[in-house]
């Protein structure tokens, strides 16, 4: 009885030993289940967290020109002519100034177109010479005294120019020997020689002027200038 019972037993031993194994195998095979499920998990919960992304850059911006490309050189121009000088005007010479021939003769003409006042030339005559015989140095002499309406004409001869310079001075620029204060114009007479010096005064009327302009004006065409 006994060797059946070891025999039980061991059967008994071998039957555990394969139940176990069998439940060993169906556990390690349900662990090796349960970690082929499980085994991702853990790997993804064991998965580091992402870096963060790297930061951005800013794209350099770039403006593009448009450069237009050298042109080839084109014929050169030929350079200006240099402008001419400015014509100047021609050089006009002034006219001569008058000369005593001529102012001698716009004297006489505009003496002979004066009209006859007779009332005041013989009043101015009387007057006239008295005065310039008053005035006359002693070598001296009258010749004649004309009056018309506003002018006397007086002739008178000296022995030398400084003597016809004193007579000129005294009977028309002296206050207190003057004939009267007027304008008056003095010429040395045509027929004037080295010995004796002939002078013609026109004397005008107290408050009357001589067209001096006119009368010393250039020019060789007397009648136009007394005009």
């Amino acid at each position: 009885m006994k060797p059946r019972q070891l025999l039980t037993g061991g059967a008994l031993a071998c039957a555990c030993a394969t139940v176990l194994f069998v439940y060993q195998g169906h556990e390690r095979d349900e662990l090796l289940q349960r970690a082929s499920t499980t085994g991702p998990l853990t790997a993804q919960r064991q998965e580091p967290a992402p870096a963060p992304p790297p930061p951005t850059r800013l794209r350099e911006a770039r403006v593009e020109v448009a450069v237009t490309p050298p042109m080839a050189p084109g014929p050169t121009a030929p350079p200006p002519e240099p402008a001419s000088p400015p014509r100047e005007a021609p050089v006009t010479s002034p006219p001569p100034p008058v000369t005593t021939a001529q102012l001698r003769q716009r004297l006489e003409d505009y003496f002979a177109d004066e009209p006859f006042d007779p009332a005041w030339a013989r009043s101015a005559e009387q007057l006239a010479t008295d005065g310039v015989r008053a005035a006359l140095p002693t070598a001296a002499q009258l010749r004649s005294i004309q009056c018309r309406a506003s002018l006397c004409r007086i002739e008178t001869e000296h022995g030398d120019s400084e003597q016809s310079l004193t007579f000129v001075h005294t009977a028309f620029m002296n206050p207190e020997r003057q004939v009267w204060n007027a304008a008056f114009v003095t010429v040395r007479g045509e027929d004037s020689t080295d010995d004796r010096i002939v002078t013609v005064t026109y004397l005008a009327r107290e408050g009357v002027d001589l067209p001096m302009e006119r009368l010393l004006s250039p020019g060789d065409d007397d009648a136009q200038a007394l005009q």
